[in-house]
């Protein structure tokens, strides 16, 4: 699955890039990643992405299920549920961002909650930087060339309106993200994280990253998605903030 994207890299860097060693900007390196991964159109016709498989925490012990979906308008539910550890939920209805983990239900704010549904549609988490810019950035920067596990790529420094600049890594042959390097906001902090893209997957004419390797200080988690579905009809209530979540909302709209 990996010869494709290799082809069509290798057919594009001429055209995006010119036959000289001039260094490439920013916005070409992320338009060539949508590029090379399926296309704008083809991101475009989808309005909904589900994604089921598994999260293992290495060297615990510790595997379950994981469940992702998203929809455009911003809707996201993902669920993990962890033996020993419990389930762990998080989501947005469009307007209100939520999480409940071990530590409690709790709305997110401020940077935490821009960062989770700056880009609107459904595809935006898989090429937030050419397909919804504008929504989610301030400022795209070309950083040089680095060696990520043995490949040469692209890096790319992406300033979003709210929250610490992020790192991407594009690889330089095929055009595909490598990793990205974030400082998210959470309950607990500030967390670096890291997230390597150990494998995409055709479906229905995108590249989806469908096994991904997560760094999080001394934890690694390690997600496989089997299945991905594209438009699939979903139950209505699947982006329904949960009773706890809506009644802090109720809360909040009733004090003077």
């Amino acid at each position: 699955m990996r010869i494709l994207p290799l082809l069509i890299g290798l057919a594009s860097t001429s055209f995006l890039y010119g036959q000289s060693a001039s260094r490439p900007t920013a916005a070409q390196v992320l338009d060539r990643y949508v590029q090379v991964s399926g296309g704008k159109a083809a991101y475009a016709k989808i309005k909904q992405v589900s994604m089921l498989g598994t999260m293992e925490i290495k060297g615990q012990n510790v595997r379950g299920e994981m469940k992702m979906y998203r929809m455009d308008g911003s809707k996201y539910y993902t669920v993990v549920d962890l033996p020993g550890i419990g389930k762990q939920e998080d989501g947005s209805d469009g307007t209100t961002v939520w999480d409940k983990t071990v530590l409690g239900p709790r709305i997110k704010t401020g940077a935490e909650r821009f960062l989770a549904i700056c880009g609107s549609s459904a595809m935006s988490e898989y090429g937030r930087g050419s397909l919804d810019p504008d929504s989610c950035f301030s400022k795209a920067e070309f950083a040089g060339e680095e060696t990520v596990d043995g490949k040469v790529a692209y890096k790319i420094v992406l300033t979003p309106k709210e929250g610490k600049p992020e790192e991407q890594y594009y690889e330089k042959a095929t055009g595909l993200l490598l990793r990205t390097k974030m400082i998210m906001p959470s309950a607990m902090g500030e967390v670096p994280i890291t997230m390597v893209v150990d494998e995409y997957k055709k479906i229905e004419g995108i590249l989806m990253p469908v096994r991904l390797t997560q760094l999080m200080g001394p934890l690694e988690m390690a997600m496989s998605f089997p299945i991905v579905k594209f438009n699939e009809k979903l139950p209505e209530n699947m982006f329904a903030l949960p009773p706890e979540i809506q009644e802090m909302v109720n809360a909040e709209k009733a004090k003077p």
